[in-house]
């Protein structure tokens, strides 16, 4: 049987360098310029959960700044989802460790 791949799976982005060092370079300031919809907020919350998760950064001590209210709430809203998931995933990947 033939196995197909997702378009996820089979399309790299362009600028998959790019996002990489937004998420994982936290010894550097950013400026990050890019049109509406290209993921800056996904990127921005990347980067901060990558801070927490490390151990780099404190969520009360950490500012994002957005133009809109509007986008503040999302970001807001989608990151307290993304902290949330990978407090699952460390509880789970405890329960399942043998020591």
């Amino acid at each position: 049987m033939k196995k197909t791949r997702s378009v996820k799976e089979s399309t790299a982005l362009a600028d998959q360098a790019a996002r990489d060092r937004i998420r994982d370079d936290l010894d550097t300031t950013l400026v990050v310029e890019a049109a509406a919809g290209t993921g800056k907020t996904s990127a921005l919350i990347g980067r901060i959960l990558s801070g927490i998760v490390s151990g780099r950064v404190s969520l009360a001590k950490t500012v994002a700044v957005t133009f809109t209210e509007f986008a503040s709430g999302e970001l807001k809203l989608r990151l307290r989802s993304e902290i949330e998931r990978a407090r699952q995933q460390t509880d789970n990947s405890r329960r399942q460790s043998p020591f």
